[in-house]
């Protein structure tokens, strides 16, 4: 209980936060507005009316006339109190009220002598300031004023309603233009992946079937590599931008080492995101990078591990990624005789597809690969 009355069913945060909702603060006149307070003040024959809306360190004026400001500090504000009372608050003289007699308005220039105001009350009845008239003269206003000076305060109210109505719902329509936007900049991105996923697939037929010398040969390699692949485009579907980390992709591929006793594959470098053009053939080539491994280097045997580091580098024209595989620990190293799929995709795909430099050298003590790929940051999808 205050004063013997129940406290407001409202906090002052709640009152803020529906001021703020009608998104009015410190915009420009509006003549829906501005007619209101003349007809204000012509009505109850006031030099000065005000539509007030009490933020939390002043009170700003919607729409003004006779007062020659559009906000005060709440220190000089009669509205604080008068939003804060049931219906009109009128007071005749405000010299002789205790709560208004020092405020600077009254004691000073503009010299302020009546003051009557209509709560500005949201449809949850919270108050948000108020519609006043105002005088350099003590008076008073008949039972008509009243009237009108209440009801123009309701019609401030539906203009705040509608004006808000209509900012959310030109909000509604620029979000679904964006989602449209979006959507079919999506499928833009789906239809290109497809198309360089089928052509992908078809080229990996082809290589599978001319470096492999029987079917069950042919069959594990080409399921394994289209496995690879499926990881890469399901790191990818699951991100808004269509990317992929770099981490994540290498283990997809080393993941099966990871629950090994003793550390078998050191993952070292910053966070970095790939897009489609380049995640799938980096991926690509850690698939074959990791099975050759398995096969003839360090990873078919206990003793060898592999190292995979990688950073970003500023190029003419935008970044760079640096990738280096190493592996240490393995059997003698020696170059092949035939050039298979696995060396024909690091030496010549990777260059012709994702413009990047790349270096295999067969050292004796391992195999090091070396690819500085330029990344591809542009992105389809717009921001959401």
């Amino acid at each position: 209980m205050l004063n013997d009355k129940l406290l407001p069913a409202w906090t002052e945060s709640d009152r803020l936060a529906a001021l703020r909702s009608y998104r009015v603060l410190d915009t420009p006149a509006e003549p829906a507005f501005d007619g209101l307070v003349q007809l204000a003040a012509r009505a109850c024959r006031a030099p000065i009316a005000l539509i007030s809306l009490i933020d939390e360190r002043r009170q700003w004026f919607k729409a003004e006339v006779g007062l020659g400001v559009r906000e005060t500090p709440l220190d000089r504000s009669i509205c604080l109190s008068a939003m804060l009372r049931p219906g009109v608050t009128i007071v005749p003289d405000l010299t002789q009220d205790p709560c208004f007699a020092r405020n600077p308005l009254v004691t000073g220039e503009p010299y302020l002598r009546f003051y009557a105001g209509a709560v500005l009350r949201t449809p949850d009845g919270i108050p948000l300031g108020a519609l006043c008239v105002l005088d350099r003269v003590p008076r008073d206003l008949s039972e008509d004023q009243t009237f009108t000076l209440e009801t123009l305060a309701q019609q401030v109210m539906s203009h705040l309603e509608l004006r808000r109505a209509i900012a959310e719902r030109d909000e509604a329509l620029e979000v679904s233009h964006r989602i449209e936007q979006r959507q079919a900049l999506l499928v833009r991105e789906l239809h290109h992946r497809v198309k360089n996923t089928l052509a992908t697939v078809q080229a990996l037929v082809g290589a599978t079937g001319r470096s492999t010398g029987s079917f069950d040969e042919f069959y594990r390699s080409f399921s394994n590599r289209i496995t690879s692949l499926a990881k890469t485009h399901n790191l990818l579907t699951e991100d808004y931008w269509q990317i992929a980390p770099l981490r994540e992709i290498a283990l997809n591929e080393l993941k099966p080492f990871a629950e090994s006793r003793q550390p078998r594959f050191i993952l070292l470098g910053p966070s970095v995101e790939l897009a489609a053009d380049l995640a799938v053939p980096v991926g690509m080539a850690l698939h074959e990078l990791t099975t050759n491994a398995v096969r003839y280097g360090a990873l078919s045997v206990p003793a060898g591990y592999v190292e995979v580091r990688w950073n970003m580098n500023d190029a003419e024209g935008g970044r760079k990624l640096h990738l280096e595989w190493r592996e240490f620990g393995g059997p003698s190293v020696n170059e092949p005789q035939h050039q298979g799929f696995g060396s024909t995709l690091l030496q010549r795909v990777l260059p012709m597809q994702c413009n990047a430099e790349v270096e295999v050298q067969y050292a004796r003590e391992g195999l090091r690969f070396r690819m500085d790929a330029p990344l591809v940051e542009q992105r389809l999808v717009p921001a959401y």
